[in-house]
């Protein structure tokens, strides 16, 4: 269920990074807050990412006063970290950090400070996942490792490249689950 979860709220993200405005011009929409207790698990087995209340577009960028950050730190990008403009893959590393969790049942980044906590995150030294459980697929570990990867050039380019390779693990494992399956494990 974990990659499920997972693929649908690179779908939902996806849909947010999409959005053009009233020009057809890109709204540069960016979450920057993806955390799990920001995604929503209906009964009915539908996954919602909401709380877009940090989510910034391109012509709004101005808001934030430089060196500010906004979010919660351990679903943080390195590159959001360290202050740089941001893009969807920011959302798609935080995507990773929740998989990463998912799957592991263990927080991907924790630290006894803030600074420390920061300091990890932006150099992305997390627990192999498969370290933690041995269970782990080692095609679904790689997507992990992708996701996370500390240069955003390195991570999947969009949110639905992402969810594509989740889909792709998900059909190679037999038949994929489907939102009616999530709702029964709920």
């Amino acid at each position: 269920m974990s990659a499920l979860i997972s693929q649908k709220m690179a779908d939902g993200l996806d849909y947010a990074h999409r959005r053009t405005d009233n020009y057809n011009n890109d709204a540069g929409i960016v979450h920057r807050d993806v955390s799990p207790q920001n995604v929503l698990l209906s009964w009915d087995g539908e996954v919602k990412v909401i709380d877009f209340g940090i989510a910034k577009a391109a012509e709004k960028s101005g808001r934030t006063r430089p060196g500010t950050l906004k979010g919660k730190f351990a679903y943080m990008s390195p590159e959001q970290i360290r202050g740089l403009g941001l893009d969807g893959r920011a959302d798609v590393f935080a995507i990773g950090v929740v998989l990463y969790e998912l799957c592991t049942g263990e927080r991907g980044f924790s630290a006894d400070s803030e600074f420390s906590l920061l300091e990890m995150v932006r150099n992305v030294e997390i627990k192999p996942p498969t370290i933690v459980n041995r269970d782990i697929p080692a095609e679904l570990e790689r997507i992990i490792y992708k996701a996370l990867a500390k240069d955003r050039e390195h991570r999947d380019q969009t949110a639905a490249e992402l969810s594509e390779d989740l889909q792709r693990f998900l059909i190679q494992r037999g038949k994929p689950p489907t939102r009616q399956d999530l709702a029964n494990y709920l």
